[in-house]
């Protein structure tokens, strides 16, 4: 029986509920019925709005191609540049067409993006390069390092490195042929010496560091960090990590803590992961110890790696069995809090058939503050006999957020203009387009996506200037890229008076490290810093706004219950001067969409939400929930009927009541405001600029709480709704 399962997580976190979603997909047997329907659509509660959270969404192609044609073992590299006013990423994904054997030369495909992962329009047979090993340097050039190197002559005496570079983003290459230097007292041998894996990166000084494995004559296998500090010419022997057992692919990162960590594969069979640290980049490492999971046990896998997300979140790739993901919190890699299955695949329990199907081999990039692509394979080399030799290359996102649900999205208000970012901001530099006052709030942690403040004396700042004012509850800074920054962060309601409220004093950053604050109104948001200052990132929260841009896509949001059809979308409507909405589908005659929100019981309540829709066949139901006795009761239920008219009705506890109805339609695909202004005996609905007052209650109760979204109300057909920008206010 052939399986192929994906997960979505809705809501995850110590304590939080997890809702689970398994889509299984397969062929009916001849002459037999059809699959049955299944929902795909996650159903439940989210996780608590102060908890982190993860997810993953559904699969997508980058290349698919009929049977036969090889595509395995994903290798991946993103680059910032900008399109259309927006921070884009250019991504390079590369797959294996050789055989998976120790003598075999590379024959890569290199598909391309330009798109930030959603379309790959390109893909080159026998590319020059892979992906796996490339880095971008401060020059603006590409550096890319071949997996396999050449014996530098036929006596072996050492070897040369295949680096391929290129001046224009990866349009052309060309190769250089750079000599290795072992430690002394070191002698290469094996196949050509040792083989690069993976992840190319700049140490803050601009050396070149990447991982490799070999074994020395003599010695065991050992993975070790090679290092050029003339921009590829020439490569020594920076670390190695030193481990109880033989070990070789690596991957690795900087962390919050401004430490490296790395996680190893054994030689063992199966294979397990080891995990090391270093505090000198990559120098000296500590001894590999097992790497533990959630449950507490050693993780089985091949391929790991590591990535650390803008928003300071950690994620951890591997596989066989399987591909998966393991999230560690707070982004230092010491404890892994999460695990997301994101493929299992495989055409048999026996003997390797559950290692057949995906092989394990995978990549990562991220694409914004608290989202990352993930690349797997449906099949390798000697895996892939039971589906007809059908290759490909998968990609799925990976939503992983911190804490808090009222992140306002700056980057979006910042692009239509309703956010203003002025400042003493260095002159722009043509090799990296993503060098502007907007970089800042991007979503991008990588070191030139930054605004660079410049000022001839004394400090030189930058001011974001707010839609309007927000009681802003938390802030996320991230300056630099590992080079010690320090600034000052000061907010304003009038641009005038200042209040510094975050201070960061020569720190270290390779991500965002957030503040809590006491809730202040503000609008204006101030950076003062050195002549210099990169400022990365920047991040604003609001207290009691839910804007759905910092929970995991298309998932249950956070403070959300009994949820059914209903998750965050960033698809068809974007939000209300942003990115993300909250969605309800409904396209079921036995079922409709609906999502509470959950708020403390208060005697007056005020619920304030933008609403649009692209779709208005039926019904929107919107209700005020509370208590009676203990009991959980509805005092207050509207539904907006489309008409024409479009009516406004409130039930009596046993039929729909006509309210009024609006002057004006609301087309589709626009934003109006709704707010319900309720106490336990009267409730005031405005949608738009009219008003309706009504005592007519479905429940009698002692207290009001939150409230229910929902699409019919009894059931109908044919509805989504959008609901963005939620606030509930209770005295």
């Amino acid at each position: 029986m052939s399986r192929v399962t994906n997960l979505v997580s809705a809501a995850l976190g110590f304590g939080a509920a997890v809702v689970l979603l398994a889509a299984t997909t397969g062929s009916a047997a001849p002459g037999g019925p059809p699959p049955t329907a299944e929902n795909p659509l996650p159903t439940g509660d989210g996780a608590a709005a102060s908890s982190y959270a993860s997810g993953n969404g559904p699969l997508w192609n980058v290349l698919n191609w009929g049977p036969g044609p090889r595509a395995a073992n994903p290798g991946a590299f993103a680059m910032d540049t900008v399109v259309d006013g927006r921070t884009e990423q250019k991504i390079f994904v590369s797959s294996s067409a050789n055989d998976d054997t120790p003598s075999a030369d590379s024959i890569n495909n290199l598909s391309t993006s330009l798109d930030s992962g959603l379309s790959f329009l390109t893909t080159q047979r026998n590319a020059p390069v892979g992906a796996g090993n490339m880095v971008r340097l401060d020059d603006g050039s590409l550096v890319a390092v071949d997996f396999i190197p050449e014996w530098r002559d036929d006596a072996h005496s050492g070897i040369n490195l295949r680096v391929w570079r290129s001046p224009d983003g990866g349009a052309t290459w060309r190769l250089t042929k750079a000599p290795y230097t072992p430690p002394p007292g070191k002698v290469l041998g094996g196949d050509r010496g040792l083989r690069v894996h993976r992840e190319a990166m700049l140490a803050p000084d601009g050396t070149i560091m990447v991982p490799a494995y070999l074994a020395y004559v003599g010695e065991r296998q050992g993975s070790i960090i090679l290092q050029s500090v003339d921009g590829g010419g020439t490569w020594t022997q920076r670390g190695q990590i030193p481990a109880p057992v033989a070990v070789n692919e690596v991957g690795w990162s900087f962390t919050t803590d401004d430490r490296m960590v790395a996680a190893v594969r054994t030689g063992e069979s199966p294979p397990r992961l080891r995990t090391s640290f270093s505090a000198d980049q990559g120098r000296t490492w500590s001894p590999a110890e097992p790497l533990l999971g959630p449950d507490g046990t050693q993780v089985v896998g091949i391929s790991p790696q590591v990535l650390l997300q803008p928003n300071g979140v950690m994620l951890l790739a591997t596989g066989r069995p399987d591909d998966r993901v393991y999230v560690s919190h707070d982004g230092t890699g010491r404890t892994w809090d999460e695990q997301r299955l994101v493929l299992a695949r495989y055409p048999s329990e026996t003997g390797n058939g559950r290692s057949d199907g995906t092989s394990g081999n995978n990549a990562m990039v991220s694409v914004d503050a608290d989202r990352t692509v993930f690349f797997g394979d449906y099949c390798a080399v000697w895996g892939c006999k039971a589906y007809h030799e059908q290759y490909g290359i998968f990609a799925s996102y990976v939503s992983a957020v911190t804490p808090g649900t009222g992140r306002i999205d700056l980057e979006t208000k910042a692009h239509n203009g309703t956010v203003k970012i002025t400042g003493d901001f260095a002159r722009g530099d043509r090799r990296f387009p993503e060098q502007r006052p907007e970089g800042a709030v991007d979503g991008s942690s990588r070191s030139h996506s930054a605004a660079v403040l410049d000022r001839r004396r004394g400090n030189a700042s930058m001011t974001v200037e707010l839609d309007r004012a927000y009681p802003v509850n938390r802030l996320g800074v991230m300056l630099g890229n590992g080079q010690p920054s320090s600034a000052t962060v000061s907010l304003s309601a009038d641009g005038r008076a200042w209040t510094p409220v975050v201070r960061a004093d020569r720190v270290r950053d390779h991500a965002v490290r957030y503040t809590d604050l006491a809730p202040t109104q503000a609008r204006f948001v101030r950076i003062e810093a050195p002549s210099g200052t990169a400022v990365t990132e920047l991040e604003v929260f609001a207290a009691g706004l839910q804007t759905f841009e910092n929970d995991p896509e298309y998932a249950v949001p956070r403070g959300f219950v009994d949820a059914r059809n209903t998750t965050v979308t960033d698809q068809e409507l974007r939000g209300a001067d942003s990115r993300d909405s909250l969605r309800l589908f409904d396209k079921f005659l036995d079922d409709n969409a609906t999502a509470t929100a959950v708020a403390p019981d208060v005697e007056h309540q005020t619920l304030a939400f933008s609403w649009a829709t692209n779709d208005f066949r039926g019904p929107f139901t919107f209700s005020v929930g509370g208590h009676r006795d203990g009991a959980g009761v509805e005092p207050w239920r509207f539904r907006l009927r489309p008409g024409p008219p479009r009516t406004l009705e409130v039930y009596d506890g046993s039929t729909w009541q006509a309210l009024g109805t609006l002057t004006t339609a609301i087309p589709n695909n626009t934003w109006t405001p709704f707010v319900v202004d309720a106490t336990t005996t009267a409730a005031t609905v405005r949608i738009g600029g009219q008003e309706f007052t009504t005592t007519t209650r479905a429940e009698a109760a002692d207290t009001i709480a939150g409230t229910t979204f929902t699409t019919g109300d009894p059931v109908e057909y044919g509805m989504t709704f959008f609901v963005d920008d939620l606030a509930i206010t209770g005295a």
